[in-house]
Order: structure tokens, then sequence, then C-alpha cells
């Protein structure tokens, strides 16, 4: 304590801005960790909130996928003594169309059971509402809104409201306001309840419910309850709590959370070089008081302790401040991964509040602080090796790292290396995969400083052609002190490689999903019946599309149903469609299996056809059988092959139509795919559906080219973390450079005197600095453009595997690579403007001081 008293303090003093610069890696891994974390943390907890309160007290829920079941389902559950109370719901979500208020999650319940199950605590005189069910069955039009959703729009008991239903435009009546407490919360308040026989008109589900929510008798187990309903029911039906849909949930979005940790982990080890990188300058700059606390007697344990506080001090400060950056990164973060993570897996939830972890953050701090001595580690061995009598000679000084064992640095390395190649060829395991990526980013990083050096003396012959003297100065500083830059250039090269390989993904997706909706997307006009076509909450009756048909200009209507189900016990989307018209209208892209003879069988019900995603994901391959869960009971059906799909994330699976409706007896659909006849004007008859069914039919029609849109943007936006990781490059490497330079000119004060004495004028010593940071941005971007094609080999491959199953082909990102030339170029001439005024107006006379 007492050496941070008398000499860490006065320096940090003397160098506030440069302390600060110290601290930012240690905020900026920090920050990364805990924002990606948290924001990732609070989506899931909303939606397992909005879960929760709207399960109230039920116990137990049944489910059959996203699908639906008829009404017998809830008549048999209802026979059993174990069930206390069992209610039926139905749960979607719909768009206000109120400015500002976003989504409505709109909650559909049979009141003559379900107040055991749920406490609606209305205000004032409302609960006759409710008190007597009859009384709210025989008013169809019945609205009970949450108190924050009512006041927010200034909506009063007995007020009319409008909502857009399946069968147009329709007036509701609020007969009831909840108070904002329990159920009301769900959703982040916004919330309405009706009759579960107005929601099923309302949203196009026919006589289905979604669930069926459960109350255990008293005296009876839940795990009893749920064995008698599951036997009842038979295996079509998901009996368990209400808890399991959360878990539903983190299943689907694991290859989120694998991605925001590989995020994490590199954003981590960048801070860790941005801080080796300050504490070599904070010694060099100090060698002087290291010499003079040597020569006085302390052991280099001491000094060695003394920086190692320093650092771990820094860790502490920095990881506060990192941990309260990345909350307010997660607030920013969130609504944006809230949106996607609706749109993809039509998940219902409203992040209006941060949910932080006491653990997380504490892990965080941790994770700060060891990451602060890890990166402080190097350069205070290196302080505590200084000799006193060369530390205290003027004009010289030592340069840290001398005497470095480079035969042990390099069989480090090669043994490495011999991991990563031994660890690939066991890549089927995902242990040894990540292992593998973990073991070659490392040996890459070790490698960095012979390939930086190497590139410095091929840079040097082009220096010295451009500008004799400054290039060869500039080139020569660097070849002469390779350490000294290499933490500089390993955080750019780490950081670069992250925007590179999230680019190439991007291009690879790009161009894969274009090429699958050139072959499999390619009807001229799809009818929805929400603001997106991923929208489930509204169906329309399959009838309709014989309706569609009759609009003058279109050929063919043709109805899809999807929905979320269970197959072996594992969520995936059921596509049921008419076989007969994907075999005139689409061109399968077949992975495995032969096109034609998949279709045949599947026309006649024989079997299946998988995404390649989710064949990958699952193992399963042709001939495989899977077992999938319908409300009458297991279907098993063999794999007849497996085709490029990417209609979801989580992998899809085809089947004709008339089986799904055999077993799920459901004859709705989620969307039309529409064929005009040729020479049809599309936008003609896009207004045309909506002049058919403007009073009948809530319904969006969109063009092929719109939807196209739609899915670009959608897949853009996952990919939106490189911008953010071009812009961490960008400050690690004006930051990086800053203090590399200024290492630089404090090694190389004398020989900048020299030059200066002999009459090199101050424009071309600025010109030395200015190159020396222009060549370690050059060769941190090559380096970085190189790692970045190892880093998207690995995040296919981690795709394919664990996140989505995607089969991606490999583009290296050419255009992303060329652009970032300049722009890391930019950066580098402006951080080298301070250390270049630094250098000329340093003292001649000081600089000219020797031994």
């Amino acid at each position: 304590m007492i050496f941070l008293k008398l000499l860490t303090w006065p320096y940090v003093r003397k160098h506030k801005l440069r302390s600060l610069l110290t601290l930012f890696g240690i905020v900026l891994g920090v920050a990364v960790f805990v924002g990606m974390h948290t924001a990732n943390r609070t989506v899931s907890r909303a939606f397992n909130k909005t879960v929760d309160r709207i399960a109230g007290a039920a116990q137990l829920q049944v489910s059959a996928g996203e699908t639906g079941f008829p009404e017998e389902a809830l008549e048999k559950v209802q026979s059993l003594i174990e069930v206390q109370a069992a209610a039926p719901v139905i749960e979607a979500v719909l768009n206000t169309g109120l400015k500002g208020q976003g989504n409505l999650l709109v909650l559909g319940v049979d009141m003559t059971g379900d107040r055991n199950l749920r406490d609606y605590d209305l205000e004032g005189q409302d609960d006759d509402v409710i008190d007597d069910p009859l009384v709210f069955l025989a008013q169809p039009d019945s609205l009970i809104l949450s108190k924050p959703f009512a006041d927010k729009n200034g909506i009063q008991r007995n007020q009319k409201i409008t909502l857009e239903t399946m069968i147009g435009p329709r007036q509701f009546t609020v007969r009831g306001i909840m108070k904002p407490t329990g159920l009301a919360g769900a959703f982040g308040g916004n919330l309405a309840i009706m009759d579960i026989y107005a929601a099923q008109m309302i949203f196009g589900r026919g006589r289905l419910f979604d669930r069926i929510d459960i109350g255990v008798t008293e005296g009876v187990t839940v795990e009893e309850c749920r064995r008698k309903i599951a036997s009842l029911l038979g295996p079509g039906y998901e009996v368990a709590p209400p808890s399991s849909r959360g878990e539903h949930f983190e299943s689907i979005s694991r290859g989120l959370s694998i991605s925001i940790n590989i995020t994490s982990l590199f954003a981590l080890l960048i801070g860790v070089f941005i801080i080796y990188n300050s504490f070599s300058i904070a010694i060099t700059q100090r060698r002087s008081e290291i010499g003079i606390l040597r020569a006085m007697g302390a052991s280099e344990r001491q000094v060695l302790t003394m920086f190692l506080g320093e650092s771990a001090v820094a860790g502490i400060i920095g990881s506060f401040l990192g941990i309260w950056l990345g909350l307010g990164m997660a607030r920013a973060i969130a609504p944006q991964l809230s949106y996607l993570v609706s749109e993809v897996y039509g998940a219902a939830q409203v992040t209006d509040v941060i949910e932080t972890d006491s653990t997380l953050l504490v892990t965080a701090l941790i994770i700060g602080v060891v990451a602060s001595i890890l990166g402080g580690l190097l350069p205070a061995r290196s302080a505590s090796a200084v000799d006193p009598v060369r530390a205290l000679q003027k004009g010289r000084y030592q340069v840290l790292g001398e005497g470095e064992n480079r035969l042990r640095r390099r069989g480090a390395l090669v043994l490495l290396l011999a991991a990563a190649l031994a660890l690939m060829t066991g890549a089927a395991n995902n242990l040894i995969f990540y292992a593998g990526y973990v073991v070659c980013v490392l040996a890459i990083v070790l490698l960095s400083p012979a390939l930086s050096l190497r590139l410095a003396r091929a840079i040097r012959p082009l220096w010295r052609k451009i500008r004799p003297v400054e290039g060869a100065l500039a080139a020569d500083s660097l070849i002469q002190a390779p350490r000294r830059t290499s933490a500089t250039i390993s955080a750019l090269m780490l950081s670069l490689a992250m925007a590179v390989g999230f680019s190439g993904v991007a291009a690879g997706i790009y161009t894969s999903v274009l090429e699958w909706m050139d072959n499999t997307l390619n009807p001229d006009l799809f009818v929805a019946p929400g603001e997106s076509v991923t929208q489930k909450g509204f169906r329309f009756p399959g009838s309709m599309s014989a309706e569609l048909a009759a609009i003058p200009g279109i050929e063919e209507a043709h109805p899809v149903r999807d929905a979320r189900v269970l197959i072996n016990g594992v969520p995936a989307m059921a596509v049921a469609v008419d076989i007969d018209h994907v075999q005139r209208r689409v061109k399968p892209m077949v992975v495995e299996g032969n096109a034609e003879e998949m279709l045949r069988l599947a026309k006649a019900g024989q079997g299946v056809i998988l995404s390649d995603s989710l064949a990958r994901i699952r193992g399963f391959h042709k001939g495989d059988t899977i077992e999938i869960n319908t409300p009458t009971g297991p279907l098993r059906l063999p794999i007849l092959g497996t085709t490029i799909d990417y209609s979801d994330q989580q992998g899809s699976f085809l089947m004709d139509r008339s089986v799904y409706l055999h077993y799920w007896k459901d004859d709705t659909a989620n969307i039309f795919r529409v064929y005009l006849r040729k020479g049809t004007n599309p936008e003609k008859v896009r207004q045309a559906i909506y002049e058919r069914f403007s009073d009948q039919r809530r319904l969006f029609v969109f063009t092929n080219d719109s939807l196209r849109k739609y899915v670009l943007d959608t897949t853009a936006q996952w990919f939106g973390l490189t911008y953010i990781q071009l812009a961490v490059a960008l400050l690690v490497a004006v930051l990086g450079i800053v203090n590399t330079l200024t290492v630089s000119i404090t090694d190389r004060r004398r020989e900048l005197g020299v030059l200066q004495a002999v009459g090199a004028l101050r424009r071309q010593v600025r010109g030395t600095v200015w190159m020396e940071a222009v060549a370690i941005g050059l060769i941190g971007v090559i380096l970085g453009c190189a790692l970045g094609a190892v880093m998207l080999f690995y995040n296919l491959d981690m795709i394919g595997r664990d996140m989505a199953g995607l089969r991606i082909s490999y583009e290296y990102p050419i255009g992303f690579a060329l652009a970032l030339f300049p722009v890391i170029v930019g950066a580098a001439l402006l951080a080298a403007i301070w250390p270049g005024e630094a250098a000329v107006r340093a003292s001649l006379v000081e600089s000219l001081e020797y031994e």
C-alpha cells in the first residue's frame, strides 16, 4: 500500500488520460460480457415472467405444440378426480394500432373455471363482471384491460375500442380494468382478457384451444396428476409445469447464447492485450523510479507485488465501470434482441425492465480483476527484473523483456499448433471442437509477434521507397522492438478477425438465403394474417384458398400451415402444404435423397422431408424414423430425404396437408402462397385482394420483393454485431497505437533528439512517427484478415453444429476486408497526431543527455 501511495498515485495524477486508457481495456471486456449476457437474460426472464404471471396458480399445463387441439381433450381432463380445475386458454399477440403502444397480449379464458387459477383483481365495482361468469359469456364483445395499458391510452370502463379480427374490424367493450399487480403486469402491462370463444373468432382458431391450465386436487401430488393426464391423453400431448415453456425457449435460443459467449470471450481477450499494452507504457515511463527502488534495496518480489497490486486496483475500478457501462449497453441491446426473438421464435415478452443478476455481476467483477492481473503480469515481471544500474542511466532505456526465452516460447507455440490440429480430427465431439477452437486462437496469438516482425521487415523496403529516411527509421523501430507493438497488433488482430468472421458469415448466409429464395420462395404474392409473415397468432380458414383463386389474375393459391411441434421430444417446425403444388412450383434443394421420389412418397403420406438444418442439429438421416406428437396420438414416419430450408432457425420438416388434417384436425392456414397468371400486374391483384376481403378478413399482402427484403433485413439484424466489432477494432487501433507510439518515442528519445540536432525538420520527425503508426495499422489489418479466414471457418462450423444447423458455403468477405485497410490506416494516422507532436516538442537538451 505504501508503494501504491508513493509511486502509483502520483503517476496517475500526472497522467490522468493515460490512466483512463489503462482502464479502458478492463471496461471494454467487462462491459461487453455484462451487456450481452444481461440483455439475453432480460429477454429470457421477460418471457418467463410473462409465462409465470399468466399461469397464475396453475401447476400444470397441457399443450400440443403451437398447433392447438380440439375441445374433446378438455372434457377428458376435466373428468379426472386428480384435477381440481382445468381452464382452456388461447394466447396470442396483436398489434394495437395505437401509436407508441406496440403489441397487446390477448388471453382468451373460460370464466366458468378460470377464477380458480387466476386472480383478476379488478378495480372498483368491476368485479361484478366476472363474479357471474354467465354475464361475461353473454356478452362476447367483453374485454378486460390492465390498468397500465388503459391509463396510457385514456381508456375507461364501458368504453368501446376497435380490434382487428380475422373477420374484420370489430368493436369490444371494456367491462373491467385490472389493478397493476400480478396478472396485469404480464407482457409489460400490455394485457387484455376476453372470453375464449371470442378469442377463437378473433384469431381464427376454429374450435381449437392453445393449452389447458391445470389446478391439482388437494392431497394429490403434481407428478401423480401429470402422469394421470398424460396416460389419459396419450403421447401426443405435453403435460408439464408452466416453467417448461421457459425451458423450450432456452432450447430454441441456444445458438444465440453460444454467439454471446464467444463474443464476450473475445472482448475479454482483447481487453487483456489492451491492459498489457497500457501497463507496458506505464512501466517504461517509470524505469528510473523502479531503478531507484531496486538501488535502495527493494527486492524483485516487492516490485512485482507493487505492480500486480496496481493492476488489481485498476481491475477493480475498471470492472465496476465496465459493469455500469454493460448495464447501459443491455438497456440499448435488449429491445432489439427482444424484437428479433419475437420475429424469429414468436416468443411473447416485453423487455421494459433490465434483469440484473448478482451472480453475473460478481462473476464479471472477478473476471475483470483476473484479466487485469493477467494483462499486467508480464510487464510487472519485466519491471521486477530491471537492472537498477541500467535503469538509472540517462539517455538509455532498457528494453523490457530482454533475455526472453525464445526457445521456450517457440516450443509452446509448436505444442499449441499440434494440439489444435489434433483436436480438429475429433471435431465430431463438441467439447473437442470448442477446445480446438480456443487452442487455435491462442496459438495464433503466440505466433503474432513473429509474424509482425516478418511483416515489418517486408514493409521496410516499401517505406524506404516512399520516404527514405522517415520510412527506414519507422520500420527499424518496429523491427528492433517487436514486443513493444505485439500487444497492440494482437488486440487489433483479434478485434478485426471477429469483424471479418461475422461479415463472412453474413455474406455466406446472404448468398445461401438468396439461392434458397430463388428456388423455394418463388410465389408472386403472399397473403398473411399479420404485419409479419412469422406471426402465428392469427389464422385463416383453409377454405379461403378457393376464394383467393377466384380473384381475376390469380392462377393458384396454396395454403400453408406451420407450427412448432415436438419430434422425438424436441421442438421443430412442422410445415403442412399440398405436395402436388410443391411438385409443380418449387425446385427443392436436395441434400440427401431423390427429389422426385421423396415428393411422391410425401404426397402419399408415407413420410416427411426434413430441412438439412434440423437433420444436422439432431443427427437425423434419410431412412430414420421420427415420432411426432399430435393431438390424436403419436405419428411415426420415415425421413424421405433432406433439403435446404431456412424458414425456421431451429429447422423444419415438410408433410402433406392431408396428413396434417388427419392427425391435427386443423384446417387453418398461416399464410397463402399466391401465383399469378403470366402478364398480370402484382400490384393490381394485391389491391383486388384487399378490396375483396377488406370487411371480412384481417390480412396483409406481401409482394415477392417485399418478403425477400423482410427476410434479408431480419437476417442482417442478426449480424449487426459485425459493425459493433468494427467500432471496437477502431477504438483498439486508436488507443493501442497511441500507447505504442508513446513507448516508442520514450525508447527513441535520444535518437529523435540527434535527428533534430543534425538538422531534421519537425515534419520529418512527425513523418517518422506517422509512418510507424500506419505500419502498425497495416500489420494489424493483414493479420486480422488472415485470422478472420480461420475464424470464419470455425464460425460456419459452429452455426452448423449448434446454432442453427445451417449449411453455409465458405465465402470470404473480400470487399469488407479491403475496406478495412483505409479505415484502420485513417484511425492509425489519427492516433499518431498526439504522439507525433510530443516527439517534436520534447526538450532537445533532455533528449541528448547521455550516461
